[in-house]
């Protein structure tokens, strides 16, 4: 099913009829903001971003805009990015969505899982994403892909996710130091390809 959308002023929507949409088919909006991520991606350090990742204008828009798209109650998030990169150019891997309350939508989730009925608000945000790349003392070595806002303790929650070792159980090392939970990966001068170390504390630690 292909989602459709129509560009209208914010108080003025509307939405043309999705001629491959079944019966099941919603309406959602969008509420674009990509705009007011523009002063945070130039206030980043060149270093934290791929040289080839550049913000144009085509890629954020200079206000709040708002959209309706047709999507199907059982379509992912996942899905529904895929939609707007079709109609409105904005990549795929660029996009985080939220919900009215501000919480992040993770691509696998439906949007009846989320609790995302017809008329309901996904609010589409633009994050510069970059790679790091994690070591253990077992030689493995593996990457993530990280936000710009993002904690240590994120970093350690996705290594929980990816690789199944406890959160509690981690201790992030860069440089010969250390990192705090409460510590952004800006701020810790993690860069574009920069390694940490995780080592495993020792029960009772």
């Amino acid at each position: 099913m292909k989602g459709r959308s129509s560009d209208q002023p914010t108080m003025e929507m509307d939405v043309q009829k999705n001629p491959w949409s079944r019966d099941r088919t919603m309406r959602i909006i969008i509420q674009d903001d990509t705009y007011r991520d523009v002063i945070n991606w130039k206030s980043l350090p060149k270093s934290f971003l791929p040289s080839t990742i550049d913000v144009t204008k085509e890629d954020i828009c200079s206000e709040s805009k708002v959209f309706l798209l047709m999507v199907e109650p059982d379509d992912s998030i996942a899905a529904v990015k895929a939609y707007i990169q079709e109609e409105k150019g904005i990549s795929f891997k660029k996009q985080k969505l939220l919900n009215e309350d501000g919480g992040v939508m993770r691509d696998a989730q439906t949007l009846t899982s989320a609790g995302i009925n017809k008329g309901s608000t996904l609010i589409l945000r633009y994050t510069p994403i970059t790679q790091i790349y994690v070591s253990t003392l077992t030689k493995r070595r593996f990457k993530l892909m990280v936000e710009s806002d993002d904690t240590i303790a994120d970093v350690k929650a996705a290594i929980q996710e990816k690789e199944g070792i406890r959160f509690h159980k981690q201790r992030i090392i860069y440089n010969g130091r250390q990192l705090e939970d409460d510590k952004s990966l800006v701020d810790s001068g993690i860069q574009y390809n920069s390694e940490l170390k995780l080592v495993l504390r020792l029960c009772g630690c």
